[in-house]
């Protein structure tokens, strides 16, 4: 029985993986490409693939096409199953070799966004990483670790992208929590990034909670769903919750809500957007 590691290719890519026998420690170098190009020129970039085990590896590289839902959850699709696929405009070689201790690799990479069609396509280019020879002694599952490098490719330049909010809801969870979720709309043809704070204010104005959400992809033409959670015990009352966007834009964008506590079923509130600064 073999056991596969899917690694989330959006943060550096590095895995390790305990066997019977001795470790498997791989790292995929950079994690990310974003790149702007002209339709049809090409753009050329290295992976570096590191194994930084104990023992000699073999490499199988392949590319593949994902998608993103509104929670964030990814999805690996073969390769060509998507309209932004990059297959057929991406080049890469070699596509196996092997890896002594301490050994890098690099896959050359070379591709192309066509003419027409979708102004931004994406993939990831999976490296799988496993021992050369597997241990005859070797009891219980084998390891094999897949890194990716995340591919974006778009003639739009980043600048161009904006970002809308377009929901805003509090909402409990159980008798202790309250989640704060809101709801970010890339209506670009170009990916952008976004990332949040969020601050509880009783009915004085002073905070009493506040947090921050990772920074997450919203793809072109897509919704994104980013979460919080306050855990703290809050006291009976009224509330304002406020959601401060970045999205890489000049500008932040400001939303806000008010809620009850505890909170009873309701519709979600609508959202008050405003600039800010």
């Amino acid at each position: 029985m073999r056991t596969r590691i899917w690694l989330s290719w959006t943060v550096a890519a590095l895995a390790t993986v305990q066997s019977a026998s001795a470790s498997l420690l791989a790292q995929a170098v950079p994690s990310k490409y974003n790149l702007t190009v002209h339709a049809a020129e090409p753009v050329s970039r290295d992976v570096v693939v590191r194994n930084l085990g104990e023992g000699p590896v073999v490499v199988k590289v392949r590319l593949s096409d994902w998608t993103l839902d509104e929670s964030g959850a990814m999805r690996l699709l073969d390769s060509g199953s998507t309209p932004t696929t990059l297959d057929g405009s991406i080049e890469f070689e070699p596509r196996e070799f092997s890896l002594g201790p301490g050994e890098n690799g690099v896959i050359h990479v070379v591709m192309r966004l066509p003419a027409a069609g979708p102004a931004t396509r994406w993939g990831v280019l999976l490296s799988e990483v496993r021992p050369t020879t597997w241990p005859k002694a070797q009891l219980g599952p084998r390891a094999i670790a897949e890194l990716g490098t995340t591919l974006y490719l778009s003639r739009v330049p980043a600048e161009a992208t904006r970002a809308d909010l377009v929901g805003l809801d509090a909402h409990a969870i159980g008798d202790t929590a309250l989640a704060v979720a809101f709801q970010v709309r890339n209506p670009g043809e170009r990916h952008l990034y976004s990332t949040g704070d969020v601050a509880l204010r009783d009915s004085t104005g002073a905070i009493v909670a506040q947090g921050s959400v990772g920074t997450g992809v919203v793809l072109p033409g897509a919704r994104r769903i980013f979460t919080w959670t306050c855990s703290n015990r809050l006291a009976p009352g009224r509330y304002t919750v406020t959601a401060t966007l970045d999205t890489g834009e000049p500008e932040l964008i400001v939303g806000e809500t008010r809620v009850r506590w505890p909170m009873t079923p309701m519709a979600p509130l609508p959202v008050a957007a405003t600039d800010g600064h």
